[in-house]
């Protein structure tokens, strides 16, 4: 009798919804005699990169495991802004030293202005509050359960395969008996 057997191969993957955000997670595992864990987390969550490693190492075990989690924000949210009050003041700042050195504004100031430091406001990286990662961790922990159910029925599928490999191995030396006694006979 085969005991339980788990494939090493897997795939699971987990999305959840906080506020304007997407979180994501996706696991992939493939045979390997230890673990091997890379990840790719994004910077939000990089202070529970520890939490992280420690909980997938402990669930999975053994392999080559790839954990990626991403956040992916509404496109509203994700749109740089212009900040309006920069620009106005680098055209009051264009204005007088084109006054006072006789050198003309650029047809094209707009685009000039912005490429200018500053003008574009981008969104700074926001901190992980707990209401979060207990929502992104139940979902790391969703995808870890896709991946065990991966392995589990990659593994009966192994199982039957062995079982079915046994039996017909066990079958052999009964299909040998008929040409024994001429095989002893030869060999005298």
């Amino acid at each position: 009798f085969i005991a339980m057997i788990y494939s090493m191969t897997g795939y699971g993957k987990a999305v959840v919804l906080y506020q304007d955000r997407k979180i994501c997670i996706e696991i992939r595992s493939l045979n390997g005699k230890a673990m091997d864990l890379s990840t790719r987390i994004a910077s939000q969550f990089k202070s529970h990169e520890m939490e992280i490693r420690t909980l997938v190492t402990s669930v999975l075990e053994r392999g080559k495991v790839d954990f990626s989690l991403w956040v992916e924000q509404n496109e509203k949210a994700d749109t740089p802004s212009i900040n309006a009050e920069v620009v106005k003041a680098y055209v009051e700042q264009m204005n007088e030293v084109s006054q006072a050195t006789s050198i003309p504004l650029p047809q094209n100031l707009f685009e000039v202005l912005l490429r200018m430091p500053d003008v574009i406001a981008r969104k700074e990286v926001y901190e992980v509050g707990d209401e979060e990662w207990s929502l992104a961790l139940a979902a790391i922990k969703e995808a870890l359960d896709d991946i065990v159910a991966f392995r589990k029925q990659e593994g009966e599928a192994l199982r039957a395969k062995f079982l079915d490999k046994i039996g017909n191995i066990s079958a052999l030396p009964a299909s040998v008996e008929p040409y024994e006694k001429e095989r002893v006979k030869k060999i005298r």
